[in-house]
C-alpha cells in the first residue's frame, strides 16, 4: 500500500484514513529495509562495494548516523538468530513494529509461541512483552541464571570453535601488540580470554567517552550480563550462543553459583551474594583478581574460599575478588594456589 501524496485542508476523516495509510506504507518500507540490510551484512556485500565493514558501508553509502547503523545491525542479527519470525517477515505476516516488539524477547527455543502471541493486536504484544521483561529483570550488578526452558533440545558440548583469518600485515600487527601488552603485564595468555579483554577494554573507552566519567572509575557491574538456563532436576547448565545451545562443564557450574543472580518463576530474584557485601568485597580487593601474578580489572567475579554446600558463608572472609579466568581454573582444579594466600590481608 502506497503512501498516501499530502494535501493540505482536507477532512478529518479523509485526514485520519491518509495517516493510517502511510504509517502501513512507512512499516512496509521499513520491513524491506532491514531485509535488504540484512543480506548486504549476510553475506559481507559491503567488502564489493569498497566497505570495510557493515558499519562503515551504513554510514558512508546509507548516511546513517551511528545510532541508526546500530539499530539496523542489532535488527538483522536478531532475525538471523531467529529463522521463524525471519520468515514470517519476509512472507509478510508479520509486521515490521511487531516483528520489533518480538526480536527483544524471543529465543530460537520461545521464538513460535511470541509468533502466536503476535497475532492480537500490538497493544497485546507490547503487554505481553514487558510482561516478560519484567520476569526477566535481574540485579544489573551481576549475570543472571535463569530456570531451565523445558522445550530445549539436548546441547551439544563446549567448545565453541571462533575463527577467523588475518592478513600477513594484519598478524603482524596482531603479535606486535600482543608482545607490547604483555610486557606491561596483567594480562592473559589464553587467547580467548585476550580477545575478551580487548573487545571490554574497547567498550569501556568508548562508554567512558560517552558517559564523560573520569579515568581510573570502578563499576561493580559486568561489561555484559549472559544468561544461563539450569535444569532444575538434572543440575546441568546451558547457554544459548551463536553456534546453538551448549552445555556447561561442572566448573563453569560451580563458578556460576558462586556469584550470580537467580530467576525462577513465580518467586522473587535472589542473588547469591548480597549486592552489598559483593562491592565490599571489589572496593577491597580494589577492583583487581588476587590470583597470583594475575591482577586483571575486567570480568571480575567474586568466589567463595569455602563453597557453601562445605559450611561456607557470605562473610567478606569467605570471599575474594577473581576474574573469570582464575574463576574457571580454581574449581577445574578444586581449590590450590589460584588465590592468594595474603588476601585477607590486604589494605582496607
Amino acid at each position: 500500500m502506497p503512501a498516501v501524496p499530502f494535501k493540505s485542508d482536507q477532512p478529518a476523516a479523509k485526514v485520519h484514513v491518509s495517516l493510517q495509510r502511510s504509517l502501513t506504507a512507512m512499516d512496509d518500507a521499513h520491513q524491506c529495509a532491514v531485509l535488504w540490510f540484512g543480506e548486504i551484512m549476510r553475506r559481507r556485500l559491503f567488502r564489493d562495494l569498497g566497505c570495510s565493514s557493515i558499519n562503515q558501508y551504513a554510514m558512508k553509502e546509507l548516511g546513517f548516523s551511528k545510532s541508526r547503523a546500530d539499530d539496523f545491525i542489532r535488527l538483522a542479527r536478531q532475525l538471523e538468530k531467529l529463522p521463524a519470525v525471519r520468515e514470517a517477515v519476509v512472507s509478510g505476516d508479520l509486521g515490521y513494529t511487531k516483528a520489533r516488539e518480538i526480536i527483544s524477547v524471543a529465543t530460537p527455543e520461545t521464538q513460535v509461541p511470541w509468533l502466536e502471541a503476535a497475532k492480537g493486536t500490538r497493544k497485546e504484544l507490547i503487554h505481553e512483552v514487558k510482561k516478560a521483561k519484567r520476569a526477566a529483570k535481574v540485579d544489573p550488578a551481576q549475570g543472571e541464571l535463569l530456570p531451565s526452558i523445558p522445550t530445549v533440545v539436548a546441547p551439544r558440548e563446549l567448545p565453541v570453535r571462533f575463527q577467523m583469518d588475518l592478513t600477513p600485515e594484519q598478524e603482524v600487527r596482531r603479535s606486535a601488540l600482543v608482545e607490547r601488552l604483555h610486557k606491561l603485564g596483567g594480562v592473559p595468555n589464553d587467547r580467548a580470554e585476550l580477545m575478551l579483554e580487548a573487545l571490554a577494554a574497547l567498550l569501556e573507552t568508548k562508554e567512558l567517552q560517552g558517559q564523560k566519567c573520569p579515568r581510573g572509575h570502578h563499576s561493580s557491574r559486568p561489561p555484559v550480563q549472559i544468561h544461563v538456563h539450569e535444569n532444575v532436576e538434572t543440575g546441568v547448565m546451558t547457554v544459548q550462543t551463536q553456534a546453538g545451545e551448549r552445555e556447561l562443564s561442572k566448573a563453569e557450574a560451580e563458578r556460576i553459583h558462586c556469584d550470580a543472580a537467580v530467576c525462577k518463576n513465580g518467586a522473587r530474584n535472589t542473588t547469591t551474594i548480597p549486592p552489598r557485601v559483593r562491592r565490599e568485597v571489589l572496593a577491597r580487593d580494589k577492583h583487581r583478581c588476587r590470583a597470583p601474578g594475575c591482577g586483571r580489572t575486567r570480568f571480575l567475579e567474586v568466589h567463595h574460599i569455602v563453597a557453601r554446600e562445605q559450611g561456607g558463608n557470605n562473610h567478606p572472609d569467605n570471599l575474594v575478588t577473581l576474574c573469570g579466568s582464575c574463576h574457571r581454573l580454581w574449581h577445574e582444579r578444586g581449590g590450590g594456589a589460584v588465590i592468594a594466600p595474603d588476601f585477607c590481608n590486604l589494605e582496607r
